[in-house]
């Protein structure tokens, strides 16, 4: 660590220290930091259970095994995630385990463990499956299927990993691509007085695997539609961030509402007439918001919104189903583009690649 005055660089001590020296330990205390802080697992996911262990086995063995912790993502894409204090050679052998559990989830056993952890996690009401099923799926951002939990993420978190973890993880991300695999570590430092810093880093893969979109036009098997399918969903999510990042839309520039082309017929006739009586009720003005760039027309207030969010608020305004699964980047459009359409050229020009 180096302080920075008049234009020189100072060291600052900041030794590190062992997890286990400071009295940390993974469920009391890795865990909640994870729970309260789910940011250090990425961008957008939510905690949908920790602890579990609810598995069926004609044998019972597997009553035994406890997931430290699981997420959804705003793809629909579930996160295991598996913390160790210290170091374990074995650590990824079972958080691979409880990835292939977790795969045979459907939407309504994902919705059952939600609700369970809900009412474990807070006292102040009681959460009904359905109830559960409709956070879960108004966090998605767009449609979500139930083939797109049969491959979930793995996330080992640790404060270093062996040579061992590290090339096996290395191996099979290169074996089976689908197949993503990251190395997070958590690290203690101290700072002046003693007083710790915790740090939590990405370590492999040093790209963002969920950024990545096979290639269109070549013989896929049913993973690997999947993959593609998490891989879309991923850069949906994403399009508002890119075009913030690369300045592509004028703050104050108006957008408009288009759910033409949406399945659902009846939905789009209801809210073409609802926005019919109002014509600001389809529009928005960008603002400088990176995760929440729309400011709705129709409302006085400041509020910002993503495009998938303002979506949802509008088609639960004009009498419809707040929780359809639609991605707000396909009926928000910028000069005759939706903002998908838009991010792929904006990227594209960026990379000196054809959209």
């Amino acid at each position: 660590m180096f302080a920075v005055a008049d234009d020189r660089m100072t060291c600052s001590p900041m030794p590190s220290a062992q997890l286990a020296s400071l009295g940390v330990w993974e469920a009391t205390h890795l865990e909640r930091w994870v729970v309260d802080h789910p940011e250090v697992l990425g961008d957008n996911v939510r905690i949908v259970t920790t602890q579990y262990n609810k598995w069926s086995s004609d044998s019972g063995d597997l009553a035994r095994e406890r997931l430290d912790i699981l997420g959804l993502d705003a793809s629909g894409q579930l996160v295991v995630v598996e913390l160790k204090r210290g170091i374990d050679s074995v650590v990824h052998m079972q958080a691979i385990t409880y990835a292939s559990l977790v795969a045979g989830f459907s939407k309504k056993t994902l919705a059952d463990a939600h609700a369970d952890y809900l009412n474990r996690s807070t006292s102040d009401r009681i959460y009904a499956p359905d109830v559960a099923a409709q956070l879960l799926e108004g966090h998605v951002d767009g449609s979500w299927d139930d083939d797109v939990l049969t491959i979930p993420k793995i996330i080992l978190i640790a404060e270093d990993f062996t040579a061992q973890t590290y090339t096996t993880v290395t191996w099979l991300s290169n074996l089976t691509p689908n197949l993503v695999i990251e190395l997070h570590t958590v690290n203690a430092f101290l700072l002046e007085g003693g007083k710790p810093f915790i740090i939590f880093r990405r370590l492999f893969p040093a790209v963002d695997p969920s950024t990545r979109v096979l290639t269109p036009g070549v013989a896929v098997t049913s993973a690997n539609s999947v993959a593609t399918k998490i891989a879309e969903s991923n850069r949906r999510m994403r399009t508002t961030h890119l075009l913030y990042d690369l300045k592509t839309i004028p703050e104050g520039s108006e957008l408009t509402f288009d759910l033409r082309g949406f399945r659902d017929a009846g939905t789009v006739a209801l809210v073409d007439a609802w926005v019919a009586e109002d014509p600001l009720r389809g529009k928005a003005i960008w603002a400088d918001d990176r995760a929440r760039p729309l400011r709705w027309c129709a409302s006085d207030s400041e509020e910002t919104f993503t495009p998938t969010g303002l979506t949802k608020h509008i088609i639960a305004e004009a009498g419809g189903r707040a929780q359809l699964s639609i991605s707000g980047s396909d009926v928000w459009k910028w000069n005759g583009q939706n903002l998908y359409q838009v991010g792929v050229e904006a990227e594209a020009r960026n990379t000196g690649t054809h959209a």
